[in-house]
């Protein structure tokens, strides 16, 4: 059964920067960072373990201030395959969504959801489509309110970037789910048009963002916890692998074959977890590590939301690694970012 792909090769051969939002320490809102690791990678393959990097970076310049309501709203943020876009969506309160539109040239509002989420994983598809979905089952979405919403822009007739009309519409769910029961989304990944979610006890599903149709893809369950990348075909290997964080064993970095049913895991790596932050003194809370495809056999771990209790500022961590065609791991350069004061304490987001 094809998987598809999830961005193109030149997006992936091309890209090597991540964003990173975080709070605003002087206004009611959250600052997205444009940061570039191309320099993670730059050592020769006869120097493959360089030293960890000792001084942090600083603050990068914001490319965008998405505004809250007030200091207690929550939201939820993700970045198209471009960059050229970035959603930031309210849960457990309004539904208002903010659109950062580059072509556009600067962030607007956008359209309230149909049903207001508990809590929210919000998944770009492509760069005009964003999936959302109530992280914790459909028990925690108002009665009657869709479990799953899809943004997508209708863009203006003559094409160009920006300028159309961005609207949400409600998603059924998935098919033969038993009423009553939690079914926590547990993980999930883009492959070309279709988001792929594991839920807990109920197997693995797919959503096809363009035909509107669920399939059920086994009724086994994703070895992997959150957000994972697919890459159909590694280094031209044919293989189609799966990269995230195993949902077991510390939260390892891993390799997980998609032709193996159930998907089985390949390998794994704990040396790839940034430890940069712990070296400096600040402490990693519990969030789950975040993985970035660059391209070519490149990843990008990060860690976030680290805490010095003595020095009240946050970190963003980052280790680069590559991996070859039989999966052998080189680990490159680590580095970490000053975030914003204020950012103490809040989720500090790497999207």
């Amino acid at each position: 059964m094809s998987i598809g792909r999830s961005i193109s090769a030149g997006q992936l051969r091309h890209r090597t920067r991540v964003f990173v939002v975080a709070q605003d320490p002087s206004e009611v809102g959250n600052l997205v960072f444009k940061i570039n690791l191309k320099h993670l990678f730059s050592c020769s393959p006869s120097q493959p373990e360089p030293p960890e990097e000792e001084e942090p970076h600083a603050q990068p310049e914001a490319v965008a201030c998405l505004k809250q309501v007030d200091n207690f709203e929550r939201m939820t943020f993700a970045a198209s395959a471009s960059g050229d876009v970035i959603v930031a969506a309210n849960y457990a309160g309004c539904g208002r969504t903010l659109i950062y539109d580059a072509a556009a040239g600067g962030v607007s509002p956008g359209p309230e959801m149909r049903s207001v989420k508990n809590y929210l994983f919000l998944v770009p598809v492509g760069d005009r489509t964003f999936f959302a979905m109530s992280a914790y089952s459909r028990l925690d979405v108002p009665k009657g309110g869709p479990w799953f919403e899809v943004l997508q822009q209708q863009l203006l007739p003559g094409g160009g970037g920006g300028g159309g009309r961005w609207a949400w519409s409600a998603v059924p769910d998935p098919p033969g789910l038993p009423r009553g029961q939690r079914e926590d989304v547990r993980a999930y990944f883009v492959a070309g048009a279709r988001v792929w979610i594991s839920l807990r006890l109920q197997g693995t599903y797919s959503f096809d963002t363009a035909r509107q149709r669920w399939r059920k893809e086994g009724a086994w369950m994703l070895p992997v916890l959150g957000r994972a990348v697919l890459v159909p075909d590694f280094l031209g290997s044919g293989r189609r692998l799966l990269f995230g964080i195993r949902s077991m064993r510390d939260h390892q970095f891993c390799a997980v074959d998609m032709d193996a049913r159930p998907p089985t895991v390949l390998r794994s790596w704990p040396e790839a977890l940034p430890t940069i932050g712990w070296a400096a003194g600040y402490k990693r809370c519990s969030f789950l590590p975040q993985v970035t495809y660059f391209g070519g056999g490149r990843f990008c771990v990060s860690v976030t939301n680290q805490t010095n209790e003595e020095n009240p500022l946050s970190v963003a961590s980052f280790k680069a690694v590559e991996l070859t065609a039989d999966l052998q791991l080189i680990e490159r350069r680590s580095s970490y970012y000053l975030m914003p004061q204020s950012s103490r304490g809040s989720p500090v987001t790497v999207i």
